[in-house]
């Protein structure tokens, strides 16, 4: 075993260490209760009974020994798994010279210990193992010869078990190898996990909103410190999973009693904390456990923030509609000015230019009020081929005859039917007003696609530049001098309020498309 081995490795080899010293123990007295089973039946089998009985004893004694030490002392484990080996061979070293020579059963435990050797040695050290083992075998009989012993195994099975035993070394040598990688592998990805479970801790841990996640049971799975705060639990508990009726009785009451289904809100009051708390619910797919995550805020900071974002708006709104009404006031100004010295003919252009700059300022004022109506939305299902037929004929009665209209089937949409209306009366308007002089008409096609239902209104013109195509939805942004931009900025909520969008579609030749896509509802 390298000395170089990280800390983990270590610990597994450490565990296969014990494992192999517990192999050892049972192994000894399994050979120990065999032989005394055995010793009378097969006399022949055993040329040194005695040599065989206690060098089993002696290796269940010294077995014993090592395991606890390598249980209970762990100093020196490298040298402790060395002298495991070194008594190996010893041990096996005698019982085959016991039994009168090398054998099948005695060469598969030499061949147990050389592969042991691998994983719980350095390199060099098993390979002096496996030396060592070899040598035991190969000059059994020169021991023999020492001891008179006539009745040994040839000994070209003594070369057959040591050629073995390096192939088994070789074996092993490439198992340890793979073994590392793939620990050292292992190791690399909890450390990376680890990471990043501490960064998701930390982040938890400095954001202001409170996470709380429950399993189906109310057992606290997460809760971060901003939770604890907000209901009123010490920070003690935090990370630890337990029920939340034990800390946050008025909480589990409120979910255990009424039915929270995902996407519900509701504000909290507790008698623990002395805030009043906005949660949100939210269920989490999870595989093998239903979990549900509760996001909870301070229901005062909530509704200041929204109070800013309202005067953020406001002040945005009130700063465009001042721009946009200075450049009309500057005009009246100056032609009341020019006014005073002018003919009458002059006059009579100035008082024009006043009355349409004063319509101008009228009609800003107008799209800016319906658009802070803010009105509710009443959908309803609408017949699209009827609802079509009676705006022709009552919303856009002055220009019919400069619509196509393309309907398929009878398309059905959920929309609230005045602002359907509204927006196409602003569309339809928009594209007449840019429509080529001459095109003889504008396009309303209507058809089902996947599942929406498309309503595109198509004219023939210049179509819209690139560099404007990003703004078009943008409030106040008009690419007509005499244009409010509130138009298309209007229309674009309207939908999005009905749950439908509106966009613009880049035509490939000329012309200019807005397309209204309006989800299919069963």
């Amino acid at each position: 075993m390298s000395p170089k081995v990280s800390v983990p490795i270590f610990q597994t080899i450490y565990r296969l260490g014990i494992s192999y010293t517990n192999y050892r123990v049972v192994l000894a007295f399994s050979l120990t209760l065999l032989f005394l089973l055995t010793i009378n039946i097969q006399t022949d089998y055993y040329q040194y009974p005695n040599l065989y009985f206690y060098s089993l004893i002696a290796y269940i004694g010294s077995s014993i020994i090592q395991n606890v030490l390598l249980r209970y002392f762990h100093h020196g484990i490298t040298k402790q798994f060395l002298a495991l080996f070194y008594i190996d061979l010893i041990f096996l070293s005698s019982l085959s010279f016991a039994l009168g020579g090398p054998n099948i059963s005695i060469g598969l435990l030499f061949v147990i210990a050389v592969f042991a050797a691998n994983f719980l040695l350095s390199k060099n050290q098993a390979l002096v193992i496996t030396l060592i083992a070899v040598i035991s075998v190969i000059y059994q009989q020169l021991f023999g010869n020492l001891f008179s012993i006539t009745t040994l195994n040839n000994i070209g099975n003594s070369a057959l078990l040591g050629a073995l035993f390096f192939v088994f070394y070789g074996i092993g040598q490439v198992s340890i190898q793979r073994f590392q990688v793939l620990e050292s592998l292992n190791t690399h990805q909890s450390n990376e996990l680890f990471k990043l479970q501490n960064i998701n801790r930390y982040i938890l841990e400095q954001i202001e909103v409170g996470y709380l996640v429950l399993d189906d049971h109310f057992k606290i799975i997460v809760i971060n410190p901003a939770a604890c705060s907000l209901l009123g639990i010490s920070a003690l508990y935090s990370h630890q999973p337990f029920h939340l009726m034990t800390f946050q009785s008025d909480l589990y009451n409120m979910l255990n009693t009424t039915l929270i289904s995902d996407g519900h809100r509701f504000q909290f009051k507790s008698s623990q904390s002395s805030y009043t708390v906005d949660v949100r619910v939210q269920k989490l797919i999870v595989p093998h456990q239903a979990l549900t995550l509760l996001i909870l805020e301070d229901a005062q900071k909530l509704n200041q923030k929204v109070q800013q974002l309202k005067l953020a708006a406001l002040g945005q709104l009130s700063a465009s509609i001042a721009h946009e009404i200075r450049n009309p006031l500057a005009a009246i100004v100056q032609a009341n000015e020019l006014s005073q010295q002018s003919d009458v003919e002059q006059q009579h252009i100035l008082r024009e230019m006043i009355s349409k700059q004063a319509n101008r300022i009228d009609n800003i004022i107008k799209d800016t009020l319906d658009m802070a109506k803010n009105r509710k939305v009443f959908s309803t299902k609408i017949n699209l081929h009827l609802f079509m037929h009676e705006f022709l004929q009552q919303d856009v009665y002055d220009i019919k005859d400069k619509i196509l209209l393309n309907i398929s089937d009878r398309p059905n949409i959920d929309f609230d039917e005045s602002q359907l209306r509204q927006v196409l009366i602003n569309l339809v308007r928009n594209a007449i007003r840019h429509n080529a002089a001459d095109a003889e008409h504008i396009e309303i096609n209507i058809y089902p696609k996947l599942n929406f239902i498309y309503i595109d209104v198509v004219d023939f013109g210049h179509g819209i530049d690139k560099s404007d195509q990003s703004k078009l939805f943008q409030p106040f942004f008009s690419t007509e001098i005499n244009g409010t931009g509130l138009g298309l900025y209007l229309s674009h909520s309207i939908c999005e309020a009905n749950q439908a969008k509106l966009i613009y579609v880049e035509q490939k030749k000329q012309g200019a498309c807005f397309r209204i896509e309006c989800p299919i509802k069963d």
